[in-house]
């Protein structure tokens, strides 16, 4: 079996299985104890379970589709049914908490993605602030040059 080479997959099943079974005899109790949850409830997943089974089977042997599939008896139904339950509600805890993982990631990355894009927007503020602060700066020298370069003619001028 493949799972044997994955002991963390081996120990989460077995632990799934340890909390179905509590889940699964309190839904039995409940069907025992009260009819609407065991005609409603709880039996017509076993039967539908068992209709699908027989034929799934039958079909697999080649031997046919059965005119009639004879019922699962009451303690059946109830065993077979609370046991489906048990598993389905196990399952939808597992999905909620693989969905609310991705939804937490998927925040997590949405806001490291933000504060990225803050950065970079910053960092983009000051370079063009830094390549302004040097134009202006140039402009500066090109004026100071310009205005030694005229002071210096002139005291040239004075010199001769």
């Amino acid at each position: 079996m493949v799972i044997g080479a994955f002991p963390i997959a081996k120990l989460g099943i077995l632990a799934v299985k340890q909390i179905s079974k509590p889940i699964s005899a309190l839904t039995k109790r409940a069907a025992q104890q009260n009819s609407f949850i065991k005609s409603y409830i709880v039996t017509p997943p076993a039967q539908l379970y068992n209709q699908i089974e027989v034929r799934s089977k039958l079909w697999l042997l080649n031997l046919g589709q059965p005119k009639r599939i004879p019922p699962l008896s009451q303690d059946m139904a109830i065993k077979m049914g609370s046991d489906i339950i048990s598993e389905l509600l196990i399952f939808i805890i597992g999905v909620s908490l693989i969905l609310g993982e991705f939804s937490r990631q998927s925040r997590n990355d949405k806001r490291k993605h933000e504060k990225h894009k803050a950065e970079r927007l910053l960092l983009k503020q000051r370079i063009t602030d830094l390549c302004n602060r040097i134009e202006h700066q140039a402009k500066e020298v090109k004026n100071l040059r310009a205005q030694f370069m005229e002071s210096h003619e002139s005291t040239e001028e004075e010199c001769y």
